[in-house]
């Protein structure tokens, strides 16, 4: 017979290792691996920081000191320091007004405290007749013009007292008059080359120099000289024709400062040297200006107010300056805006009087300028 047997059973699989444990194994060792990197980048990362603290400290301007454990951080600050430092200026002041309130006029000193004034404008800017004197303290009509001017010139040579040209009624003059020591008598005694309103007028020595102006149809660019014995003569030319600018002498030279050319007002400083008859440019105004009062006193050149355009832009600055440079300093300022006053250099300073302000209106105010230092002071840091 034949033998039946029983089928075999099947072989068993062989067991798999288990792969998924080891795979998560992994991973966990991978991230903490990670981990500990990045702390430790962000270790140096702090250190680093630290570091370039700590330099930055050390160049600040204070100290860091510490001396124990726990003492607390000191900061010393740089000590502040004063800077002092002076420079020029003035003070005004109001002394007295005029009997007539006057733009324009020529003016000439007046004992050792004050001033005269001849003819000028009034507030209608009609030409007036009138001589006005102030002592020091007050003023009054002396005497009268032969005829009313405005815009003359004045000198004094030898003791007697000069006028020179100016403005009439009927147009610039060419008159040359002298005027009595108070000035109650005033006789015509020669003429000018040409008629001249608004010339410049200053003297050296026995001289008196006459310095553009206005004929009638142009301004002019002569310089004419003036002694009592020899008379008027031109002398001299200007670089350019120039009107209503401001003269001052000074050590034997004379100083042509601001005015108008064809209604164009000027910014250049001129000195005219007498002795070689030559004109050269020494500088020029921070603005320009025409109408400006001026006057020397303690070595420097006053010039005060004016107008920055011919009938216009009044200005109430006041300006030193420096003959040896030709360099224009601002010192002060007058309390109104004025332009055609007149500055005498008196014993007390300087006089300032008549003009014109912005409306027109011709002023009575006296004042006096009186030069003075500034000091001002700084903090700085040591």
């Amino acid at each position: 017979m034949t033998e039946v047997r029983p089928d075999a059973p099947a072989a068993a699989a062989p067991a798999r290792r288990s792969r998924p444990v080891r795979r998560a194994s992994t991973r966990r060792t991978r991230s903490l691996r990670r981990r500990v990197g990045a702390f430790a980048a962000l270790a140096i990362g702090a250190l680093a920081i630290v570091a370039v603290t700590l330099g930055t400290l050390k160049k600040l301007p204070f100290h860091l000191s510490t001396t124990a454990t726990n003492t607390p951080v000191t900061l010393t600050p740089r000590t502040a320091k004063r800077r002092t430092t002076t420079r020029p200026g003035v003070t005004t002041s109001t002394l007295a007004s005029l009997r007539s309130a006057v733009s324009s006029p020529a003016a000439l000193p007046f004992g050792a405290h004050g001033a005269l004034l001849f003819g000028g404008l009034d507030s209608a800017s009609t030409p007036i007749a009138t001589v006005q004197s102030f002592d020091g303290s007050s003023t009054k009509a002396v005497a009268t013009l032969p005829e009313p001017i405005s815009a003359a010139g004045a000198a004094q040579l030898a003791g007697v007292r000069y006028l020179f040209g100016g403005s009439a009624s009927s147009g610039p003059s060419s008159s040359i008059e002298s005027v009595t020591d108070d000035g109650t008598s005033v006789t015509t005694i020669g003429s000018l080359p040409q008629p001249t309103s608004g010339a410049a007028v200053a003297a050296v020595g026995d001289s008196a120099y006459v310095i553009g102006g206005y004929d009638g149809s142009a301004d002019l660019d002569s310089i004419v000289s003036f002694t009592a014995q020899a008379g008027a003569a031109s002398t001299a030319t200007l670089p350019q024709p120039l009107a209503n600018a401001a003269a001052v002498a000074l050590d034997g030279d004379i100083y042509v400062i601001g005015g108008a050319n064809l209604n164009r007002t000027l910014f250049a400083i001129y000195r005219f040297d007498p002795a070689s008859k030559t004109v050269r440019k020494i500088g020029t105004l921070p603005v320009a200006l025409t109408h400006a009062a001026a006057t020397s006193l303690d070595g420097k050149i006053y010039v005060v107010g004016g107008e920055r355009s011919v009938g216009a832009n009044l200005t109430n600055t006041i300006y030193a300056i420096d003959p040896s440079s030709g360099r224009a300093t601002l010192v002060g300022a007058l309390p109104a805006k004025l332009a055609g006053a007149v500055a005498i250099h008196t014993s007390e300073g300087i006089l300032l009087a008549g003009g014109v302000g912005p409306g027109g209106q011709a002023s009575s105010q006296i004042y006096r300028i009186e030069p003075r230092v500034v000091t001002a002071s700084r903090r700085r840091h040591g």
